[in-house]
């Protein structure tokens, strides 16, 4: 049994390279690239992967919102999907310093990692985040999200390429963040499960890497196991049940090869409470579900992560966060040797 640990993205840092020696420091073998939001405010969910999209005005603050009466040259951006020109998806250093940093990283050093993990926002919340100038959610506009899913997919190539081109050798891990997930089957997100899938589906197309889909909260499960996915990461210091009230959707989605990811250290205030006896209870009866399940194999290869990125917490809340989760590899061992056994 395999277990390995990672991060979802955010870090409260300000400093790119204390992010990065932090970050391979307690995840050498799949070290993530930070993003970090109090550094600039440009650096958030949003405007690093939209920026320079045609309709799409990103203010000095970082918000973002739509123009559609904006001049754009949009026949010459959309020949640039169409011919896969991946260079023209690059994103600027200055919106994302903390990959630029990695790919020197991996440069610099013989990295002992068995991976790499990039992440970006998914369709659905950056669609639902971004709104015209009337206030309605781009994901609405069947055009603006067309365009959306398109660019999200292109940068997603472009991130690859690049950690592929600097660790050639290494397996490539990408996660879309939907946080606004959460908001399926509320009154306040008339979008169908159909759409939603088809969305998750459309990004990641002939992507060269593992895909995964983070939600930061509760959801529909069911959804996102029926995509072509591999990896599902989810709340489970918050929501450990939830995963398991899907048991067809969830024993299809790990017979054909997907990965449950729980993400078992919290991410906010909870922090400060939180001992490894409590990560140890919810790692327990995480393993216990899947065993129930039958699907002990399910145990080969397993990621955990914090339940959300920690870009919302002070630095001494995020470094004992990421403290704890250097922790859980010899926790997940004590389990199975005292209480687990196969």
């Amino acid at each position: 049994m395999e277990i390995v640990i990672t991060g979802i993205g955010s870090l409260p840092l300000r400093n790119v390279d204390e992010a990065i020696d932090l970050i391979f420091c307690t995840c050498p073998e799949i070290p993530f690239w930070p993003q970090l939001p109090k550094r600039s405010k440009k650096e958030n969910m949003y405007s690093p992967f939209i920026e320079g999209v045609p309709f799409f005005v990103t203010t000095e603050d970082g918000a973002v919102y739509v123009d559609e009466e904006r001049e754009t040259d949009l026949d010459d951006y959309l020949a640039l999907i169409e011919d896969e020109k991946v260079d023209a998806f690059s994103i600027n250093e200055d919106l994302i310093p903390g990959f630029y940093r990695l790919l020197e990283r991996f440069k610099e050093v013989d990295a002992t990692s068995k991976a790499v993990k990039t992440q970006i926002t998914g369709p659905i919340s950056m669609a639902m985040g971004i709104k015209d100038k009337k206030g309605v959610p781009v994901i609405y506009n069947d055009f603006l999200f067309d365009i959306v899913k398109r660019t999200l997919n292109m940068r997603a190539k472009w991130m690859i390429r690049e950690l592929k081109k600097c660790a050639p050798q290494k397996e490539v891990v990408i996660f879309f963040d939907e946080p606004y997930l959460v908001a399926y089957g509320s009154i306040y997100f008339s979008f169908s499960k159909e759409r939603i899938m088809e969305a998750l589906e459309e990004v990641g197309r002939g992507l060269q890497a593992k895909k995964g889909v983070h939600c930061c909260g509760n959801t529909d499960w069911s959804l996102v196991l029926k995509t072509s996915l591999d990896i599902v990461n989810y709340d489970a210091y918050s929501f450990l049940e939830s995963m398991f009230l899907h048991i067809k959707e969830l024993e299809n989605f790990l017979d054909r090869g997907g990965m449950i990811s729980p993400g078992v250290i919290p991410s906010t205030e909870d922090i400060r409470k939180t001992e490894m006896d409590n990560v140890k209870k919810i790692l327990s009866t995480f393993f216990k579900e899947l065993i129930l399940l039958g699907r002990e194999r399910s145990r080969d290869r397993i990621i955990v992560t914090p339940s959300c990125g920690l870009g919302g917490l002070q630095v001494d809340e995020a470094k004992k966060a990421m403290k704890m989760l250097k922790q859980v590899p010899s926790l997940v061992s004590e389990i199975f040797d005292k209480e687990c056994p196969s």
